[in-house]
């Protein structure tokens, strides 16, 4: 294949993107989040054209150039091998303990998740694609959600994610656009900044919206470590001052929406300390409690068989036989097979490799990027902190459910990880060739 002829660099695409490979790679990124929220498996259009592609650049003779490209970084290497171990781990922990191979659909995911991050870190994508599908995607979940709560009557806004996810997968949007802010200020400098920060604002809003609507509380778990984040990778002694103005904004608009009349952050804070009352009082029947229960019963479980795994029909059998000894709550029977923290069911299901294979898949990409979050360039620094933003959500996110465990919860993890660590790498490197 003949190389393309070198394109200006910009600020969209500080590495050249002007052929149909590229163009390709953009829109699948530009598809994926944008069609997050408001459509059905919104999230498999743009990452099968990514995979498509990404096979295809393997295989295909007129891609021979990719395949010629630099040599993989160790940190590269990490990452691929990261999510290929989650997937090994689990296909050898379900054979040796005769589990359902239906369980490994979504470890499976990971592992095909190789070639992409493989293909992005040779083909360019240009960043008007991933900030302009960020923003439509946030912003039309903003629809979907005043549609389900004020035309058919949902107590909680779910998208056709699920409730948690929707509000989850929202705040990282939300952190996404708080990063985009700094780089269009930035980057741009007035060619076209005050469009694009508009536009972050309003993507600001609307992840607000959507994660309120939701009424998800494990999402106001995450945003401390997300603030964290973002303070280490942009705040500065000459922007300190705008910076804690942002903050003191929030927090008087977080207030002025919990003490409003029917307010949904109310709502759902007091129910939280009324489960948590009732499960004192021996009631383990409601949201909180039968979390309780269920975490009580594993780590009951785990020590029995702790390197080796449970076999999922034996550890009901066991959580039965402690229900009838009165060890248990009934209700540890209703969840035997999902136990709402992703830490433990690794542990149960998988033994320590399946833990440790989980904690890889979350730390490994997660200290790649934090490494980046100081870089001298502006997008290596912000492409750094939004996989750091999705891998440190996805660290707290697990500990009240087994988001790998739905196909949207690991396709959103891996394809945006696959996207970011591409962009942010490529990057890197044009911005190590011209220093």
């Amino acid at each position: 294949m003949r190389a393309p002829a070198p394109a200006p660099s910009s600020a969209f695409s500080p590495v050249p993107v002007n052929d149909k490979h590229a163009l390709l790679c953009s829109a699948g990124v530009g598809l994926f989040f944008g069609l997050m929220f408001a459509v059905r498996s919104g999230y498999s259009y743009g990452a099968t054209l990514l995979l498509v592609m990404a096979l295809w650049c393997v295989f295909a003779p007129s891609c021979r150039s990719y395949r010629r490209a630099a040599a993989l970084s160790a940190d590269d290497r990490a990452v691929m091998g990261a999510l290929l171990a989650y997937f090994l781990v689990a296909l050898a922990a379900t054979a040796w303990l005769a589990n359902d191979f239906e369980d490994l659909d979504q470890p499976l995911r990971a592992a095909l998740t190789v070639p992409v991050v493989w293909m992005l870190l040779r083909i360019p994508y240009d960043l008007r694609w991933l900030w302009g599908g960020v923003v439509v995607g946030v912003t039309l979940s903003v629809g979907v959600a005043w549609w389900q709560l004020h035309v058919l009557g949902f107590d909680r806004a779910e998208g056709y994610l699920n409730i948690i996810h929707f509000g989850n997968i929202a705040l990282v949007f939300g952190a996404f656009c708080a990063a985009g802010l700094q780089w269009a200020s930035a980057a741009l400098r007035g060619r076209g900044c005050a469009l694009w920060q508009a536009l972050f604002l309003m993507g600001m809003a609307s992840s607000a919206y959507s994660v309120i609507a939701s009424g998800s509380r494990g999402s106001w778990v995450a945003l401390p470590v997300l603030v964290l984040l973002y303070a280490v990778a942009f705040i500065n002694r000459r922007n300190a001052v705008w910076a804690g103005g942002g903050v003191l904004v929030i927090l008087v608009a977080a207030g002025v929406m919990f003490s409003t009349p029917d307010s949904k952050l109310r709502e759902r804070y007091e129910a939280a300390i009324t489960d948590i009352q009732l499960y004192k009082q021996g009631e383990a029947d409601t949201s909180l409690g039968a979390r309780f229960v269920m975490w009580e019963g594993a780590l009951r479980n785990i020590p029995e068989r702790l390197w080796q795994g449970w076999n999922h029909d034996a550890y009901d059998a066991r959580i039965e036989e402690r229900v009838a000894s009165g060890e248990l709550d009934a209700v540890a029977l209703k969840f035997t097979d999902n136990l709402h923290n992703s830490y433990l069911q690794a542990l149960a299901f998988q033994g320590v490799a399946g833990l440790l294979a989980l904690l890889a898949v979350y730390l490994v990409p997660l200290y790649g990027f934090c490494r980046r979050l100081r870089h001298s360039d502006i997008t290596v620094r912000t492409l750094a902190y939004c996989g750091a933003a999705v891998c440190a959500s996805y660290v707290f996110f697990s500990l009240t459910q087994v988001i790998l465990r739905r196909n949207n919860g690991i396709m959103f993890y891996v394809i945006a990880l696959a996207i970011l660590w591409g962009g942010m790498r490529l990057r890197e490197m044009a911005a190590r060739r011209s220093a």
